[in-house]
């Protein structure tokens, strides 16, 4: 990708989402981080999905509690992107480029950790509980995608162009994600990143994200 992505296509912000400031973001992530962290120190171990369950709920009482971020929210979320066929093109992409990458570096068993290899190559890898299916391709990337495609994109959209916005965005949501398939994980993370710049909207994301986390944990069995 060249370092000249078009900075007047940015994503919109309304005249009154343009009005958070530094001080509204620092409030509003504090918020959720501290308690947070206690929710995930929660001994839920042997119910999957219900630690997700509680912090999405708590994220999402937060998120629309915040009347500010709210209305910042509302003017990402755009639906009449799904009238153009750009978006549906956008999202096939997300999905296809890491799925690709992901077989083929299996197939040539470069790229991944060996363990994994191994236990995908030896049927070791089972699909996820129903509950944690919910929370990995329902939950999460709607909370992710407000948080790194809604919030973090749009306000790095103001201070830096958008080059470095759509890279910084994708780092930072692979630095959260430490795994056996991390490279594939900053991938997804650009994808997105870019489908929510070029659609204008974070519901795309949300649709990729949801697609590609579900093939993760349950789809990959199949195909």
């Amino acid at each position: 990708m060249q370092n000249s992505l078009p900075a007047q296509e940015p994503i919109p912000v309304t005249e009154d989402a343009s009005t958070i400031g530094f001080k509204t973001l620092l409030i509003y992530l504090v918020i959720l981080a501290l308690p947070g962290y206690f929710i995930n120190q929660l001994p839920l171990q042997n119910y999957d999905g219900l630690k997700g369950l509680i912090w999405f709920l708590y994220f999402m009482s937060v998120t629309l509690g915040y009347k500010n971020i709210r209305t910042f929210m509302v003017s990402l979320m755009k639906v009449e992107v799904f009238k153009k066929p750009g978006t549906y093109l956008w999202i096939f992409l997300t999905f296809m480029l890491p799925y690709v990458l992901l077989h083929l570096s299996l197939h040539f068993e470069v790229l991944l950790d060996k363990y994994y290899i191994f236990y995908f190559n030896n049927h070791m890898l089972h699909a996820s509980s129903w509950r944690e299916t919910i929370d990995v391709a329902v939950l999460t990337p709607i909370s992710e995608e407000i948080i790194f495609r809604g919030i973090l994109l749009t306000v790095l959209l103001k201070f830096v162009k958008p080059f470095w916005a759509v890279g910084i965005t994708s780092i930072l949501f692979g630095l959260i994600h430490p795994s056996e398939i991390w490279l594939f994980t900053v991938l997804a993370g650009f994808l997105l990143t870019l489908t929510a710049y070029k659609t204008k909207s974070i519901l795309p994301a949300m649709v990729a994200h949801s697609l590609w986390n579900l093939y993760m944990v349950q789809l990959f069995l199949f195909f």
